[in-house]
C-alpha cells in the first residue's frame, strides 16, 4: 500500500487554484476510534487534502460534509469516508485499509476527498450564495481531475487494500464504508485448552478444536472438546471420567469483545475400579447456554482468545452404586444443573 501511495502523494494537486472554476465546501469531520489514537489527526487531514487540491476546502457552515472515521478491527487499520448533505443523505463513500501504516492510511484518504471534491464541485454553491445564471460553464478539462492525465489509466490501488470509489449519486450500502470495505466471510482453525466445572466429578480439564466461518459482525463456529476429570474418586469409590462433547456457537462481535448463544451434546464415560450400575458407565448429556469473551489480535492472521461459558443442562447422566446384592442401587453423583467453562486457545485465519 505504502509503495502505491509514494507516486500518488507525490503527484501535483488535484486542480490548480483557479479562479474561473467553482470550488467545493465541505465541513470536515474526523474521529479516531480505539486502537487508533496515534493516526494523524484532523490538522494533517486537512492539511494533505489542501495540499492535493491546492486550496484548502473545509469551512466550518459548510452545506456539505465529510467524515472520516479510523478504526481497528482484526489486527487492521480501517478508514471509512462519507459525504453527507445537510439532510444527513450519502452522497458518497470510500474506504480503504492497511496492517499498521496510519499515516499512510490517512494520507490516502485525504487523496480520495480531494479528487471526490474535484469530481462533486457543482454540488455545493459558492461562498454568498447559489451560482448565477452568468457562472460560466464548466470546461472539458474540469470533468476529471487533472491528477490523471489524459490518455493513461488512473493508477491501481493494491489488490485487496482499498476498494473502488463509488459513483456520485449511486447509494452506498447500509454498513459503513470500512465494513463495506471488510464485509467478506473468512474462515478460522482455532485450538486451545478447556477447564470445566459440573461436567464431571471435579474439575476436568482437555483440549479444545474449533472451525469457524466469521463475518465482521458475527461468526458460527463448530467445537470439538475432550475432556478428562482431575479426580479419581467418588466416594470411597476410584472413578476415571471422561467427556468428549460437540458445540455449535452463534457469536455476535463488537470490537476484541464477543458474545455468543452456545448448544452442546457429548457423551460421558466412567471407568470403575469396583462394579457400578452398567448403565451408568456410559450416558449422554445436552445443552444450552451463553458465553462472553474477548480476542486479542497479534497480526493479520493471528489473534488469541479467552472465554467464560455457563451451561444449562437438559439432558444429564449420574453415577449408580450397589452397595450390595440385597440393596438397591444408590445415587453417588450427580452433576449441577449449571456446568461452568473457561477457555483459552489461538485462531488463524485460513
Amino acid at each position: 500500500m505504502a509503495a502505491a501511495l509514494a507516486a500518488q502523494l507525490a503527484a501535483a494537486p488535484v486542480r490548480a487554484d483557479d479562479p474561473g472554476t467553482r470550488r467545493a465546501r465541505v465541513r470536515l469531520e474526523l474521529t479516531r476510534g480505539p486502537g487508533t489514537e496515534r493516526c494523524p489527526d484532523e490538522r494533517f487531514l486537512r492539511a494533505e487534502t489542501a495540499r492535493h487540491m491546492g486550496f484548502d476546502p473545509f469551512e466550518a457552515e459548510a452545506p456539505l460534509t465529510v467524515a472520516v472515521s479510523l478504526e481497528q478491527g482484526e489486527g487492521e487499520l480501517i478508514a471509512s469516508i462519507y459525504l453527507r448533505d445537510r439532510r444527513g443523505l450519502v452522497l458518497w463513500a470510500d474506504g480503504f485499509r492497511t496492517r499498521d501504516d496510519c499515516k499512510a492510511l490517512v494520507s490516502t484518504a485525504a487523496l480520495s476527498i480531494a479528487v471526490q471534491l474535484d469530481d462533486t464541485g457543482e454540488l455545493a454553491p459558492p461562498p454568498g450564495g447559489r451560482p448565477s445564471d452568468k457562472a460560466p460553464p464548466a470546461r472539458p478539462s474540469d470533468k476529471a481531475p487533472p491528477a490523471r492525465p489524459s490518455g493513461k489509466a488512473p493508477p491501481a490501488r493494491p489488490s485487496g487494500e482499498a476498494p473502488p470509489a463509488r459513483p456520485p449519486g449511486e447509494a452506498p450500502p447500509p454498513s459503513s464504508a470500512g465494513q463495506a470495505a471488510a464485509e467478506r466471510s473468512r474462515w478460522t482453525a482455532g485450538a486451545g485448552a478447556t477447564l470445566a466445572l459440573g461436567l464431571t466429578p471435579g474439575v476436568a480439564v482437555g483440549p479444545t478444536l474449533a472451525v469457524t466461518a466469521r463475518w465482521p459482525a458475527w461468526s458460527v463456529a463448530l467445537e470439538a472438546r475432550g475432556l478428562s476429570s482431575l479426580s479419581t474418586h467418588v466416594e470411597d469409590v476410584r472413578v476415571t471420567t471422561s467427556a468428549l462433547n460437540a458445540s455449535a456457537a452463534l457469536c455476535l462481535h463488537r470490537h476484541v469483545l464477543f458474545a455468543c448463544g452456545v448448544g452442546e451434546l457429548g457423551v460421558l464415560r466412567a471407568a470403575p475400579e469396583v462394579p457400578l450400575n452398567p448403565a451408568s458407565l456410559l450416558g449422554l448429556h445436552a445443552g444450552v447456554g451463553a458465553r462472553a469473551g474477548v480476542t486479542w489480535p497479534f497480526s493479520a492472521s493471528l489473534s488469541g482468545y479467552g472465554y467464560t461459558e455457563a451451561v444449562q443442562r437438559l439432558v444429564d447422566w449420574s453415577l449408580l452404586r450397589h452397595r450390595s446384592i440385597t440393596e438397591s442401587e444408590d445415587q453417588v453423583w450427580r452433576p449441577p444443573a449449571i456446568g461452568v467453562t473457561f477457555g483459552l486457545g489461538l485462531q488463524l485465519n485460513l
